[in-house]
């Protein structure tokens, strides 16, 4: 394998260590409570210090997925059997997803609510929406299944945690979700969530062993018109190299 395989390792790592980090800065720092009720990702991550950890995690957890989608991306192009078009529209939602998910951490929920549920909603709808078409393209079997059943969870609980957030904004009941004291049951759902969201993303390391990344770095010289002396050709010999 190649080093490239380190990118969904860390995508998967930095995305899952690091929500609970913050949840245990937020506990240890005693910003969150947790003999009132199981707070959300966003309640841990709303008051310093642990919202300077989670707007962390989450910039560099940006970075990730957008190298990881990039260079899948520029993967499959050179396939055969994936559509251009496919290509293409799973790369639009992956870098959605990705600039939701620095969104979520940099605009806390006490802040403006508005703007960090729209990116959490862009971080986990579009990244789902995205991983589910890789998915379909992954090619170990064994890694695909397993990716279908854990996007299928995630993909139910994304479902009941914006019910969650609906039924929260417009006071009315639904069942096993903010009714009575049973508010630590969406958060448990929203924690579930992004851990397994996270977990999605080691499950392409088969797939980034195969790419191999070759960087090309052309300069016409820094002189003022583009050349900064006498270009010399590889294999001429090191004497006539200018001191």
């Amino acid at each position: 394998m190649g080093p490239l395989v380190a990118v969904p390792v860390l995508a998967g790592l930095n995305g899952v260590l690091g929500i609970w980090a913050v949840f245990g800065v937020a506990w240890l720092s005693g910003t969150v409570d947790l003999t009132e009720d199981f707070p959300y990702i966003s309640t841990c991550g709303d008051k310093p210090p642990a919202s300077c950890w989670f707007s962390q995690v989450c910039n560099i957890g940006c970075v990730l997925a957008l190298t990881f989608e990039t260079l899948r991306f520029r993967h499959l192009k050179d396939c055969p059997k994936c559509s251009s078009r496919l290509n293409i529209a799973s790369f639009s939602l992956g870098i959605i997803s990705s600039v939701g998910l620095s969104v979520t951490g940099n605009f806390q929920v006490s802040s403006i609510k508005s703007v960090h549920y729209i990116g959490a909603f862009l971080g986990f709808a579009g990244g789902l929406a995205y991983l589910w078409i890789q998915l379909f393209l992954i090619s170990n079997r064994i890694l695909k299944s397993s990716g279908f059943a854990l996007c299928s969870v995630c993909s139910v609980l994304l479902c009941c945690r914006i019910l969650s957030v609906w039924n929260r904004r417009n006071q009315q009941v639904l069942v096993g979700f903010h009714h009575s004291h049973r508010y630590h049951a969406a958060a448990i759902c929203e924690w579930t969530l992004a851990t397994l969201f996270f977990l999605l993303y080691p499950l392409f390391v088969f797939e980034f062993a195969d790419i191999k990344c070759k960087l090309t770095i052309k300069s016409s010289g820094c002189g003022p018109h583009g050349s900064a002396g006498p270009q010399y050709k590889p294999g001429d010999s090191e004497s006539a190299t200018p001191l």
